[in-house]
């Protein structure tokens, strides 16, 4: 995971490419070898272009369920390092993010974000 986590902080917040429910799913791909938002990679590039999907999906949670789903994840109340989940950060509102040995990391316009992020729901991976 330290490897994934370091690439990923390497590469530049990008809108349909590179963003939080990208990030989320690029880990999936890893894990569990399928990419369950193939059908979202590149179809945006703004964050308008981001809540017409999210909204078209029904919101932010629904749109990460779904997503879980296609990947065959089971939803958990006790993620561990290696989980997936929607987090509910105190500035920029809800992220899709990877759990990590220390908390919560997600991708963000600034980096990797890192912290004890409350989760709204959680996958385990």
């Amino acid at each position: 995971m330290i490897a994934f986590l370091r690439q990923a902080a390497r590469e530049p917040f990008v809108w349909g490419v590179s963003d939080c429910a990208l990030f989320m799913a690029d880990w999936v791909r890893i894990a569990r070898g399928m990419d369950p938002a193939a059908s979202l990679r590149g179809r945006y590039r703004c964050h308008l272009g981001a809540a017409r999907h999210i909204r078209r999906l029904g919101g932010i949670e629904a749109m990460g369920r779904a997503l879980a789903a296609q990947a065959g994840l089971a939803e958990t109340n006790d993620p561990r390092a290696g989980d997936i989940g929607l987090v509910s950060d105190p500035l920029a509102g809800p992220l899709f993010a990877v759990r990590t040995a220390i908390g919560w990391a997600a991708k963000g316009p600034r980096g990797i974000a890192l912290g004890a992020f409350p989760a709204i729901v959680a996958w385990s991976v």
